[in-house]
């Protein structure tokens, strides 16, 4: 609904975020109780941890970035947050990073009469670029944030464990997927 906005304040959040050493994850409108709008949740991370003071910077910096700019016509809340131990993955790059992690993995429409899967991702294939192109996961710049950037769409195989099973799932065709926490005791 709101994908072409999302990109726009995503590139205008990685531009904030970039400059106190971080990086966004990803964002998305969410409902906010007792008609006050929407919530505009963006997520930031850096490499080891983010701290709630590049927060709280990215947050305000962002805030003035699109009051200015005027670019959402509706009225919203911005909230700025990490993450989290259950994070969302908004992008294919985030599978690779995440390979061998256990997650909950919605769809927009059913394979073999299931809608969710839960379980480890396996593998990441058949990226395609915005070229049409096929990429091999070797032919990446290490970088994945700046690499994955042109990947639109993959193969995610992930063990199922429900079913006992591994599954290819089109990334286009996934509607959310989140880790899911590794308990240590």
């Amino acid at each position: 609904m709101h994908d072409d906005l999302l990109k726009k304040i995503d590139e205008l959040a990685e531009d904030i975020a970039k400059y106190y050493g971080c990086y966004i994850v990803g964002s998305l409108f969410v409902s906010s109780l007792k008609n006050r709008g929407v919530a505009l949740r963006i997520y930031a991370d850096a490499e080891g941890g983010i701290s709630i003071s590049q927060l709280a910077d990215i947050s305000k910096e962002l805030s003035m970035v699109l009051d200015v700019k005027e670019l959402i016509d509706f009225r919203y809340n911005l909230e700025v947050s990490s993450p989290g131990i259950d994070r969302v993955i908004f992008k294919i790059k985030d599978y690779i990073k995440f390979k061998n992690k256990r997650a909950k993995i919605s769809l927009n429409e059913k394979i073999n009469g299931r809608l969710n899967f839960i379980g480890k991702i396996i593998d990441v294939s058949d990226l395609i670029n915005q070229a049409g192109e096929k990429i091999s996961l070797d032919s990446l710049d290490t970088d994945l944030n700046n690499a994955g950037q042109n990947i639109i769409n993959a193969n995610i195989k992930i063990y199922d464990e429900i079913d006992d099973e591994n599954y290819v799932i089109s990334f286009s065709k996934i509607k959310k997927a989140n880790l899911i926490a590794e308990e240590k005791f």
